[in-house]
């Protein structure tokens, strides 16, 4: 199952690192061996390019990186691949109507490369991830200078309750130009129709003429259904949801156990 012919396609929060945000020498050191065996990889993340430094720099053999669940893709040194955008007077559009939907949002927006978002949006994030300060604003709507990768909607009362925030999004976004989704985060993605990890992973796929069946996706969230449900093999962590699991092939251990290395330790015996 890894050789020369593979595409390992990693998710990075709660897949490559653990919870504590942390890569572990013997991830680094199976993705390798991985390498070695003439597998290509990639990563599969909801993090923007800018974010991925310095886990592309720990692991020299990532060869593309898959970002913003899906929205870009990007080879080692950077360069551009693949982009879906919103375009900036919908961004704009579908801001005022969640604002005035559902009171008390925080709301960020991919933008270029970079993520600008509301202050309550850092109450959010995962270890590793972080917005410069420059990139914090008042409203969103002042950094929506330019066509808009996604938006993202934060509300503190759903943290815990993100399906319930998913369905009353979706419900009042009414555009076919755009899907609601799951952010990786715990917040709502609004992004353009048809995107994800999968839609990416697929595109990259046929680029490097590499069959379906021979691309192997490891996840743990919602934002990774589609690529987990798309390749030819879906591996699950061990700590992730039911809902990911049945989209999965095969669930592994998980990320604090080091699930990722394990697995690829266990083919490459085989």
């Amino acid at each position: 199952m890894i050789s020369k012919d593979s595409l390992l396609a990693f998710d990075v929060d709660g897949t490559l690192l653990n919870n504590s945000g942390e890569l572990s020498q013997r991830t680094v050191t199976a993705i390798a061996s991985a390498s070695d065996q003439g597998a290509t990889i990639t990563l599969a993340t909801g993090r923007s390019w800018s974010e991925l430094i310095h886990i592309i720099e720990a692991i020299p053999q990532i060869e593309y990186a898959i970002c913003t669940n899906g929205l870009e893709a990007y080879d080692r040194t950077g360069q551009s691949l693949y982009t879906e955008q919103i375009p900036t007077d919908l961004a704009v559009n579908l801001v005022k109507t969640a604002r005035a939907s559902v009171p008390g949002i925080s709301m960020g927006a991919g933008v270029g490369s970079e993520l600008y978002a509301e202050s309550k949006i850092l109450d959010g994030l995962v270890p590793g991830v972080e917005i410069a300060s420059e990139r914090v604003v008042h409203d969103i709507t002042e950094a929506l200078t330019a066509e808009v990768r996604d938006l993202l909607i934060y509300h503190p009362d759903y943290v815990d309750r993100l399906e319930e925030l998913f369905i009353i999004i979706r419900n009042i976004i009414d555009d076919q130009r755009v899907d609601v989704a799951y952010s990786g985060l715990p917040m709502i993605e609004i992004i353009p129709a048809g995107s994800g990890k999968g839609t990416c992973l697929a595109w990259l796929s046929e680029c490097l003429k590499i069959n379906k069946e021979n691309v192997v996706a490891f996840g743990d969230g919602m934002n990774d259904l589609s690529m987990l449900s798309w390749a030819g093999t879906g591996l699950a962590m061990g700590q992730a949801s039911q809902i990911v699991k049945a989209a999965a092939n095969l669930v592994i251990g998980s990320a604090d156990h080091e699930g990722v290395a394990e697995w690829i330790e266990t083919m490459l015996q085989k």
